[in-house]
């Protein structure tokens, strides 16, 4: 069995309710798995580590980019390069990726955030929703209009802050998030947020359910994730539709949910691709 250190955050270092089944999966394709907090482990023993759902990490984003580079330096396989995690952490990729052609719901970034330079972006797009460039779980996200009282977003003053405008779909038709092992569809659902509430997070109350999606979605997911040009053990495509058009929101190839329960294969198809990326 080849050992593999799989991270996870404080908060599920016994697994996510999702991923429960990883253990038999993975010891099925010959791997062991020994799930450790990222932040309270020392990863210099291990030879191969798989960075999987440390959802905090945004909180110490200095630590887990060091703790990667180290891992690297060593010679360890890191089963997301480096380069990889810079890029995909880092939600400047959203307008790169817009300026390479593709449906993006637009993204500003503000650097140096205050609550004056929203006045444009009001005038623009009317409400709003603001989140960290570096962030994840919906953390210090926050949907504003004109009219609003501002005070709430100050937790982000001085930050840098991805500016986008509000889309109503996401309350109606919900996001839509499409799953891939090594560039290959899986499988799809679809994430619909409470009422009285925009981010569709489990942690905020939203709900997850099965997706059938058409053929000429899984196109469009698929060329957005190819034209990346990185290397994607996993990935998340998370798309809404908007004004008629498919649009991008996210593309997650670091840490996110990958929604097990909602493909039987998945599981072990995710272990297979795992194994063949392992040093023996």
């Amino acid at each position: 069995m080849i050992p593999l250190l799989y991270l996870t955050d404080k908060a599920n270092k016994n697994l996510i309710p999702d991923e429960k089944g990883v253990e038999s999966a993975f010891a099925e394709a010959g791997i062991k798995i020994d799930v450790r907090v990222w932040d309270e482990t020392d990863w210099a023993p291990y030879d191969n580590i798989l960075i999987r759902t440390p959802w905090d990490y945004s909180l110490k984003p200095e630590l887990f980019l060091q703790k990667i580079a180290e891992a690297a330096r060593r010679g360890a396989t890191v089963l997301h390069p480096e380069k990889t995690v810079r890029w995909n952490i880092d939600k400047r990729y959203l307008v790169e990726l817009s300026e390479a052609g593709h449906k993006v719901v637009p993204t500003h970034v503000e650097d140096g955030f205050r609550a004056g330079k929203l006045e444009k972006y009001f005038a623009r797009y009317g409400t709003l929703v603001l989140k960290p460039r570096v962030g994840a779980g919906g953390r210090d996200t926050f949907k504003v209009s004109p009219q609003d009282d501002l005070s709430c977003v100050s937790v982000l003053a001085g930050t840098s802050v991805l500016i986008q405008p509000f889309v109503p779909e996401i309350e109606t038709l919900g996001e839509h998030s499409f799953i891939f092992f090594e560039e290959k569809f899986s499988h799809a659902v679809v994430k619909r947020s409470r009422r009285g509430e925009f981010r569709v997070q489990g942690l905020h109350g939203g709900t997850v359910h099965p997706y059938s999606p058409p053929e000429a979605e899984i196109d469009e997911v698929t060329r957005i994730l190819k034209s990346a040009g990185r290397d994607t053990l996993y990935a998340r495509v998370d798309a809404v539709n908007w004004n008629g058009h498919f649009h991008l929101m996210e593309l997650e190839i670091l840490e996110p949910e990958l929604f097990f329960r909602f493909n039987p294969s998945a599981m072990p198809l995710f272990a297979r691709a795992v194994r063949h990326r392992l040093k023996a």
